[in-house]
C-alpha cells in the first residue's frame, strides 16, 4: 500500500524541530545560570517544553503521511510517547547542565537520550490504528537509530558549547538549531522510510474503542500552533528572565564593587546625617582613629575632635549641609589621645532632591604633615642652635621692612666671634658647636621679645631690632650683647673667653631692602674686626673707602697665591737702527673676577705698601723667564726680557737666591733677562745697590736703570755701577719736539744720550708716541725705542703674531 506526504505539514514539522532545538539550546545556558529551587523548575519546564517540541514533530510529521485507509490513534500509546519525548528532553537538558561533561557522560547522555528518541518514535507509529499492517526495513530501522544516535550526541555538544558562552550568540543557536531539527527530523523520516503498510480487510474490527479521529489538517495545524505558542512563550520567559538575571548580576557586581571599594580602602569613608552623627563608616575608621566598631555607631563627627576643631568642623558641615561640597584639614583625636591630622572632602547626599545627610572621605596626612614640617624645619632653621637660619631671616625681615616702610626705622646687626677658628683648631669642632649653642643661648636671654635672632652660618650671627626711633637704641643693644660676652663659657671644664666683632646697618638710612643693608652691615663688623675686636661698628659711608684698601689687599694676597688673575702683558723694544724687535718689557696686569683689570696705579701702590710686592715680584720674575723660555724653543733665541724689580723686593735678602733658582729651573742664561731698577733704588743704599748688582753681573743678568734723571743725582756712583742699559723716562720723551719747552727736554735727552754713550752704555727711550720724538732720537743717536707709536703692551699671544716676525720701522 502506497502513502504520499502533505509537504505543507513535512516542512511545519521541521519548522518545530528547529524551534524545539533553538528551544533547548537557549535553555541549556539558562538552567546552568539558575540555582537551587529555580534550576530545578527550568530543568522540569524545559523538559516538557522541549520534549512536547520533538513529539510534536514526530507527531506532525505522522499526520504530514496519508495511506488510502483510514487512521485512528491509541490515546494512551500517544500519551506515552509523550512521556518518553519529555524524559529523553529531560535526560538532554540534565547532562548539559553539569559543570562539565566528560566524553563518558556526552555517551551515556547520548545513549540513553537517542533511545528515549527511538523509543518515543516508535511507540507513536504502534499509536496508529488502521485497516493495513506495518512492516519494517531492518535496515532503514538499524540507519534511523545511528541517524538519532548522531543527532543526540551533536545536539548535548552543541547545547553544552552554548552553555558555557557567554552572550546571546542568535546566529550560532540558529544555525546549531538547524543541524540538530534536521537531524531530528532526519531520523523520523528514516523511520518512516523503513516502515510499510498492506491492506487487510479483517482489521477493521480490531480498531480501538479509545482511539480517536480528527480532521488531518484541524489536527496538525492545532497541534504546530500551540507547540510554537508554547516554545515561543518559554523563549520569552527564558529571555526576560536572562534579562533580569544579567541585570541582577551586574547589579550585585556593582555592589560588590562599591562594597570592596569602601571595605578595603585605605581613607575612611564615612557618612553623617544631618545632626553630623555616624551612620556608616568603613574599617579604616577604627585603624585610624583606635575605636572599634561597636564604639563609632555611638559617636557624632566632631566627638572626634578637640572643641576648638570641632567648631571649625561645624562650620565645613553646615556648608555641606547647605548643598556647597566641602574640603578641610582637620586634628582629630586618636581613642589614646594622640593627634591625627585628616584631609576631609565632605559632599551632600541627595534623595528626592533633598539633602538628608553628609557622605564623607577623610585621608590620614599626619605623616605627610609632620615631613613637610621637618622640612620646612630644615629649610627655616639652623640645625644646631635652633635658630631661625639664613633664608628665614631673609624672609621675615623683608616682610617686616616692607610692612614698615621708610616712614620708621630698624636696624640689621652682623655679629661675627673673634678668635672662633682658634677655638676650633685647638679644641676641635665639637668645643665649637657646643660653644655656638652657648653663645645663641646667652644672646637670647640678653635680647627684647621683639629682636629677631638668627644664625648665618659658621660663627656668624645675625640681628633685626625693628621701629627704633633713635640709633642709640642700636647702639645700646650691642653694648648689651658684647658685655654679655665678658663672662667665660664653661665647655666641658673648659673656660673659654671669646670676644665679637658687630656691624650695624640702619633702615632706611642705609639701604631699602636686606641684601642692601646686609651688605653694609658686613662691610662694618668687617672694619671692626681689622680696627679692635671685641667692638661694634655702625655703617658710614666713609667705610667703603677704607674697606676698599683692606678688601683689594685681602684679594691681591689670594690672587697671588692662585693661577689665571695676574697675567704678563709685553711691549716690544725697538732697535733704531736694525727696526727689529730686540726685547720685550714685561708688565703685570691684575684680571680681577670680580672688578675684571684692576688699574697698576691701584695695585702696585698698595702692594709695595703692604709688602705683597716681594711675592708678587717673585710670581712676575717666574712668569717672564717661563714664557720666554718657551719663545727661545720656538726658535725667537734672540729675544731678552725686561722686569721691573721694586724697592722692597730689591732689598730682600732671599732676592739673589730666588734669581738664580728660577735661572737654573728654566734652564735660561742669565744675559736673555734684563731688571730694571729705578734711579731711587740704586740710590737708597748704595753699598747694597753695588753688591746686588755686582752679583748680578756674575749671573749674566743685564742691569737696567729705570727713570734716569728724575730721582736722586746719581752721576757720582754711575760709574761705579755694573750696568749695561740707561732709560729716558717718558717725563723727557713726552715734551720732544711740542714748541713749548724751547728745547730744555730736548737738551736733557741729548745730554743722557752723550752720557750713555759715552760710558758704553745702551740707551732706551720710553714713551714713544709721535714721530717728532722718533725723528729727534733718531737724529741723536738714541740705540732703542718703546712706546704706544709702536704698539702698547700685548698678551705674550697677540705680540707673538704681530711683532716678532717682522721689522717695525720704516727709513
Amino acid at each position: 500500500m502506497q502513502g504520499h506526504y502533505n509537504w505543507g505539514f513535512v516542512c511545519l514539522s521541521i519548522l518545530i524541530a528547529v524551534f524545539a532545538s533553538f528551544t533547548a539550546l537557549d535553555l541549556a545556558g539558562r538552567i546552568t545560570l539558575a540555582r537551587n529551587g529555580a534550576k530545578k523548575l527550568w530543568l522540569a519546564g524545559g523538559a516538557v517544553t522541549m520534549g512536547l517540541g520533538i513529539w510534536s514533530m514526530h507527531f506532525v510529521a505522522m499526520l504530514a503521511f496519508s495511506l488510502p485507509v483510514m487512521i485512528n490513534y491509541d490515546a494512551s500509546i500517544v500519551l506515552f510517547s509523550v512521556a518518553v519525548a519529555i524524559l529523553a528532553s529531560f535526560t538532554a537538558l540534565f547532562v548539559v547542565s553539569r559543570e562539565r561533561m566528560a566524553n563518558i557522560h556526552l555517551l551515556i547522555g547520548g545513549l540513553f537520550m537517542s533511545t528515549a528518541i527511538i523509543l518515543m518514535h516508535y511507540t507513536g507509529m504502534m499509536a496508529m490504528q488502521m485497516q493495513a499492517a506495518v512492516h519494517y526495513n531492518k535496515l532503514l530501522v538499524t540507519l534511523s537509530v545511528f541517524i538519532a544516535l548522531a543527532a543526540s550526541l551533536a545536539a548535548l555538544k552543541i547545547s553544552f558549547y552554548f552553555r558555557v558562552k557567554s552572550g546571546n550568540h542568535f546566529l550560532g543557536k540558529l544555525l546549531s538549531a538547524i543541524v540538530m531539527g534536521s537531524a531530528i527530523s532526519g531520523m523520523h523520516y528514516t523511520g518512516m522510510a523503513a516502515a510499510s503498510y498492506r491492506a487487510e480487510g479483517h482489521m477493521v474490527h480490531h480498531l480501538a474503542s479509545g482511539g480517536f479521529r480528527m480532521d488531518t489538517a484541524i489536527l496538525a495545524g492545532g497541534i504546530g500552533a500551540a507547540i510554537l505558542t508554547i516554545q515561543i512563550f518559554v523563549l520569552f520567559s527564558s529571555g526576560m528572565d536572562r534579562k533580569l538575571a544579567v541585570q541582577n548580576k551586574r547589579l550585585q557586581e556593582s555592589q560588590q564593587r562599591y562594597d570592596s571599594l569602601v571595605r578595603h580602602n585605605l581613607d575612611i569613608i564615612f557618612s553623617l546625617d544631618a545632626s553630623g552623627s555616624i551612620l556608616s563608616f568603613n574599617p579604616s575608621l577604627t585603624d585610624v582613629l583606635g575605636y572599634s566598631a561597636e564604639e563609632v555607631p555611638y559617636l557624632s563627627f566632631d566627638s572626634l575632635l578637640s572643641e576648638e576643631e570641632g567648631l571649625r568642623a561645624r562650620k565645613y558641615l553646615a556648608k555641606t549641609i547647605s548643598g556647597i561640597p566641602g574640603k578641610f584639614d582637620i586634628e582629630a583625636i586618636h581613642k589614646n589621645g594622640n593627634t591625627v591630622i585628616l584631609n576631609v572632602t565632605t559632599v551632600p547626599v541627595y534623595i528626592d532632591d533633598k539633602i538628608d545627610g553628609i557622605y564623607g572621605i577623610a585621608k590620614d596626612i599626619t605623616e605627610q604633615v609632620n615631613a613637610l614640617e621637618i622640612i620646612h624645619k630644615q629649610a627655616y632653621q639652623d640645625d644646631l642652635t635652633s635658630l631661625p637660619n639664613r633664608r628665614s631671616f631673609r624672609e621675615q625681615v623683608s616682610r617686616v621692612l616692607q610692612e614698615m616702610g621708610p616712614s620708621k626705622s630698624a636696624a640689621i646687626f652682623l655679629l661675627d666671634m673673634d678668635r672662633f677658628k682658634t677655638i676650633n683648631d685647638t679644641l676641635g669642632h665639637s668645643y665649637g658647636d657646643l660653644l655656638l649653642v652657648e653663645m645663641a643661648s646667652r644672646f637670647e636671654k640678653n635680647i627684647g621679645a621683639n629682636v629677631l635672632l638668627a644664625r648665618m652660618g659658621g660663627d656668624e650671627f645675625t640681628l633685626f631690632l625693628p621701629n627704633i626711633k633713635q640709633v642709640s637704641e642700636a647702639e645700646k643693644l650691642a653694648d648689651k650683647l658684647l658685655k654679655s660676652l665678658n663672662e667665660p663659657f664653661t665647655l666641658h671644664h673648659h673656660e673659654i673667653y671669646t670676644t665679637a666683632s658687630i656691624g650695624i646697618a640702619v633702615f632706611p638710612h642705609d639701604g631699602s631692602d636686606i641684601e642692601e643693608l646686609l651688605k653694609k652691615a658686613d662691610l662694618a663688623m668687617y672694619l671692626a674686626k681689622e680696627t679692635s675686636k671685641s667692638t661694634y661698628q655702625i655703617y658710614t659711608k666713609s667705610i667703603d673707602s677704607r674697606l676698599d684698601k683692606i678688601q683689594l689687599e685681602e684679594e691681591m694676597r689670594r690672587g697671588i697665591g692662585s693661577e689665571g688673575e695676574f697675567i704678563l702683558h709685553y711691549q716690544p723694544k725697538i732697535h733704531i737702527k736694525s727696526e727689529e724687535v730686540t726685547s720685550l718689557e714685561a708688565l703685570v696686569r691684575w684680571n680681577h673676577p670680580r672688578l675684571g683689570f684692576v688699574s697698576p696705579a691701584d695695585f702696585i701702590p698698595l702692594a709695595e705698601e703692604t709688602g705683597l710686592i716681594v711675592p708678587l715680584g717673585e710670581k712676575i720674575l717666574r712668569m717672564a723667564v717661563s714664557q720666554l723660555k718657551k719663545w727661545h724653543e720656538q726658535g725667537f733665541s734672540h729675544l731678552q726680557v725686561a722686569v721691573n724689580v721694586a724697592t722692597r723686593q730689591f732689598m730682600e735678602n732671599s732676592f739673589l737666591s730666588e734669581l738664580e733658582t728660577i735661572l737654573t729651573e728654566y734652564d735660561l742664561e742669565g744675559k736673555y733677562l734684563e731688571l730694571e731698577i729705578t734711579e731711587s733704588t740704586a740710590m737708597k743704599n748704595v753699598s747694597r745697590a753695588i753688591y746686588t748688582f755686582n752679583k748680578l753681573k756674575e749671573m749674566g743678568v743685564e742691569i737696567a736703570i729705570d727713570d734716569f734723571g728724575t730721582g736722586y743725582s746719581s752721576l757720582a756712583y754711575l760709574k761705579d755701577y755694573p750696568i749695561n742699559t740707561l732709560k729716558i723716562d717718558q717725563s723727557f720723551i713726552r715734551n720732544l719736539s711740542d714748541g713749548n719747552t724751547a728745547g730744555t727736554d730736548e737738551a736733557i735727552t741729548a745730554s743722557i744720550i752723550s752720557l750713555a754713550k759715552n760710558m758704553q752704555l745702551n740707551i732706551v727711550a720710553e714713551g714713544v708716541e709721535t714721530e717728532n720724538q722718533l725723528n729727534f732720537l733718531k737724529e741723536n743717536d738714541c740705540d732703542t725705542v718703546q712706546g704706544f707709536l709702536f704698539s702698547r703692551p700685548l698678551s705674550a699671544e697677540d705680540l707673538q703674531e704681530q711683532f716678532l716676525q717682522k721689522p717695525l720701522l720704516q727709513t
